[in-house]
């Protein structure tokens, strides 16, 4: 099971929500909207030094902790501000409501393909319950209930290939 952790990410006057995905003790992967960035740790200390590749562009940067959820990282000597806040199931619930997905239907946040269906037609699921897998750029994503209810519809097999907003499965 991805073990995936979701932060509400505020820099100066835009803010987004980041799911992580640690993948050793120095490095993750963060996803913002359907952007997948990779990020290693190469020196941690006070201000921490990092690798980070996005497609294929690979920068270097340095970060520290400001205190109170907020971090500071430098770009190319640029300096950017972040505040970051753990978002929990009601944050992600009430994100998904203002785009306007509280119908019940769930689709795919990014191209990719179906690796694994984890309910079936009719099962009771919550608000969080795991719905189905989808491995993009090697990275396996796992979709969520964002609504209590019945599993009405599945419309994707495992080994599909969907692409971004495709229909992955109806709940009522």
């Amino acid at each position: 099971m991805v073990n995936l952790r979701i932060y509400r990410v505020q820099s100066y006057e835009t803010t987004f929500a980041v799911t992580i995905e640690p993948r050793s003790k120095r490095a993750f992967c963060a996803k913002v909207k359907s952007e997948i960035i990779e990020c290693i740790c190469d020196d941690p200390g006070e201000i921490s030094t990092w690798a980070i590749r996005h497609r294929e562009v690979k920068v270097h940067a340095r970060a520290r902790s400001l205190g109170s959820n907020r971090i500071e990282i430098w770009v190319g000597g640029l300096p950017f501000l972040f505040t970051v806040t753990p978002m929990g199931i009601e944050d992600i619930q009430s994100t998904q409501s203002r785009a306007g997905e509280d119908s019940g239907d769930i689709h795919a946040s990014m191209p990719g393909r179906i690796t694994s269906i984890l309910v079936k037609s009719g099962e009771e699921v919550s608000v969080g319950s795991p719905l189905v897998v989808l491995e993009a750029m090697k990275m396996q994503n796992e979709i969520v209930s964002h609504k209590s209810g019945h599993v009405t519809s599945i419309r994707v097999k495992e080994g599909a290939t969907v692409r971004k907003d495709d229909l992955l499965v109806q709940i009522r």
